[in-house]
């Protein structure tokens, strides 16, 4: 089969390409490489232009705060409107959301409109923000989210407009729009499939893949010094829940001193944030969450202990008894409990990290979560 992708954050796409193409597939992703994280993908609509300079900056945020445009999304749909005659005729077509080329939601519709009109088997991926998402958790959701700081009054829900911009009409419709179009939307995690118990054409959980044959087991086995991973991204450091992993470190650093080592990177792109964490035995990912996410998957694959989603909901979610994570709650006691019982039990490192890599062998591997979505797509 012919299968196009459209859009790619977090590697998603491109570990699910692997499988396919493994299996026998002509795959071919189009987005715009997720900004700064450089994405590989192959028909790239992204475009640097007004980052490459004070003065472009300035002209872009000038001209958005004027019209509410964003200067760079022209240059998208220009270079969308040149690839046009590459994206017609797929056997199956699946956006990763929505808003796959993180444009503006007028914008973004053009180039919706013209793959759905000229392929006809579509699917959507559930894996991040969406309308249906982030209406459930304005609404239903009980529990703590990716919203948290904007329910207990900490910021505004201007501070999270990625976020709540799926509420707005346009986005809503776009969201209605593909998913109207689609034979299923498929979930990549509990977070998502939560917000999906009522939709009809919601299929169980099928877990991001992971291209394991691209990352080895890399453990650190100097356990001298215990070295602490935090990545950060500006644009989602409250939604992951970053201030209590922060709170959480200036406490373990007075406690431990120089038994630990705390490797901070923020905006990397994706190559150099996971060289930069190569020689970490923990990795600190997100806390927000019930689920794991894409780095921390990857990060698990090399052995590294990491904190992030694993929780009951989990664990009933996947059918599973337990799984080699440390549940990452909104608790900084909790949170300095959890690192101190690694840092006084350093063997134990070595030994959930390995379990850890098996896991995501045993329930990410792509060749095995690609042919789970080609029953889907054979259908």
């Amino acid at each position: 089969m012919r299968i196009l992708l459209v859009g790619e954050y977090s590697n998603f796409h491109n570990s699910l390409k692997y499988g396919l193409e493994f299996l026998g597939h002509e795959v071919t992703i189009i987005g715009d490489g997720d900004g700064f994280k450089r994405f590989p993908v192959d028909i790239n609509i992204g475009n640097d232009f007004f980052e490459r300079t004070w003065l472009t900056r300035k002209l872009k945020v000038g001209f958005w705060k004027v019209t509410g445009y964003n200067l760079a999304d022209f240059l998208k749909l220009s270079r969308f409107r040149e690839s046009e005659h590459l994206l017609k005729h797929f056997d199956i077509v699946q956006f990763i959301n929505s808003n796959p080329f993180n444009c503006n939601a007028s914008i973004e519709r053009k180039m919706i409109d013209f793959i759905l009109a000229h392929n006809h088997t579509i699917f959507l991926a559930a894996c991040g923000d969406d309308h249906e998402y982030v209406k459930y958790l304005t609404e239903i959701h009980e529990g703590y989210s990716i919203l948290d700081p904007v329910k207990r009054g900490e910021l505004k829900q201007s501070d999270f407009l990625f976020t709540y911009k799926y509420l707005q009409p346009a986005y809503r419709e776009n969201y209605y729009r593909i998913l109207d179009a689609a034979t299923k939307i498929i979930p990549s995690n509990i977070d998502y499939a939560m917000a999906l118990k009522n939709q009809n054409k919601a299929t169980s959980i099928i877990p991001a893949a992971i291209n394991c044959g691209a990352l080895q087991l890399d453990q650190n086995a100097d356990l001298s010094v215990i070295k602490i991973f935090m990545g950060i991204n500006r644009s989602n450091y409250w939604k992951k829940g970053i201030n209590y992993f922060e709170e959480a470190l200036e406490i373990i650093k007075k406690k431990y001193g120089s038994k630990v080592e705390i490797i901070i990177a923020e905006n990397l792109a994706y190559q150099e944030y996971i060289t930069k964490y190569k020689a970490a035995h923990i990795l600190l990912d997100q806390v927000l969450c019930y689920d794991q996410g894409y780095n921390a998957l990857e990060a698990m694959l090399q052995g590294k202990v990491v904190f992030s989603g694993g929780s009951e909901i989990y664990l009933k979610a996947h059918n599973l008894e337990s799984v080699p994570v440390i549940d990452a709650q909104p608790d900084v006691d909790y949170l300095v409990e959890k690192l101190s019982e690694l840092i006084e039990n350093p063997s134990s490192i070595l030994e959930i990290g390995r379990a850890a890599r098996n896991h995501v062998l045993q329930h990410h591997e792509s060749v095995m979560i690609a042919e789970r979505y080609l029953k889907y797509y054979k259908k």
